[in-house]
């Protein structure tokens, strides 16, 4: 087994397995210390995991994407314990600014991120496509940071950083744009959906607890977009004219 070091989310990570190229494909984040916050192993046991819950049921020429799955699963296990978890959402900072899309899997919420870039060029960054990691910090009550990871997503968009997150929308798709506030209230349940949520009961607890914090930290928001350059107008505008950040 090969130990790859990695800085995710300011955590040191420290993953034992037997994948030859894991630095390469963690290559951003590998970093060098001598004490590690958390370290993976994977097993044969959470591999025949992956194969279970995969999809699209398992295959084995993509054995090494069900261990970086399994990788995964195991972080987002541990974060909760340490202020954080894995939001499932598109996010990117726009002059310091984080916002995060969350939607099910195929509405077009990186589309809609897209436009986004095509709209504010230099002025965005995208940070994850698909799995970003949101954690708190004690001196910090009231904001929550959402930073890159390595599970981009199937567009392969993100970056080693962190931003201040400001703002989770939440994308639909329809014929019309337009963009409100929604209460917490109704944000609860959707979120709910695009959160990892481990097993265990402590860590789903934690997890809960977090959320609850994120929520309270962010303004949240609805989308309704096509797929045109105008839907990206519509909800920078509204967004960013409220909050005096234009």
């Amino acid at each position: 087994m090969d130990i790859t070091k990695c800085k995710i989310a300011d955590f040191n990570m420290a993953f034992e397995t037997d994948i030859k190229n894991l630095s390469k494909i963690f290559r951003e984040y590998v970093s060098d210390f001598s004490k590690e916050d958390v370290k993976i192993c994977i097993t044969d046991n959470d591999i025949e995991l992956e194969k279970k819950l995969a999809e699209d049921g398992f295959d084995t020429k993509y054995a090494t994407t069900y261990k970086l799955s399994a990788i995964h699963r195991k972080i987002g296990d541990w974060l909760p314990s340490q202020k954080a978890f894995v939001l499932h959402s598109a996010c990117f900072d726009v002059d310091g600014v984080g916002v995060a899309f969350a939607a099910h899997s195929g509405t077009g919420k990186s589309t809609h991120m897209m436009l986004w870039q095509k709209l504010l060029g230099d002025r965005m960054t995208v940070v994850n496509g698909d799995k970003p990691i949101v954690r708190f910090f004690d001196n910090e009550s009231d904001k929550a940071y959402a930073y890159g990871s390595p599970w981009m997503g199937k567009e392969k968009l993100g970056s080693n950083m962190k931003t201040q997150l400001k703002h989770i929308c939440f994308i639909e798709r329809a014929k019309e744009n337009s963009c409100e506030p929604i209460p917490t209230e109704e944000a609860i349940a959707k979120i709910f959906k695009q959160v990892y949520m481990p097993t265990d009961p402590i860590a789903t607890s934690k997890t809960a607890e977090h959320i609850n914090r994120l929520l309270n930290s962010c303004k949240l928001w609805r989308i309704r977009c096509n797929m045109e350059l105008d839907a990206a107008e519509v909800a920078y505008g509204t967004i960013f004219r409220q909050e005096g950040e234009k």
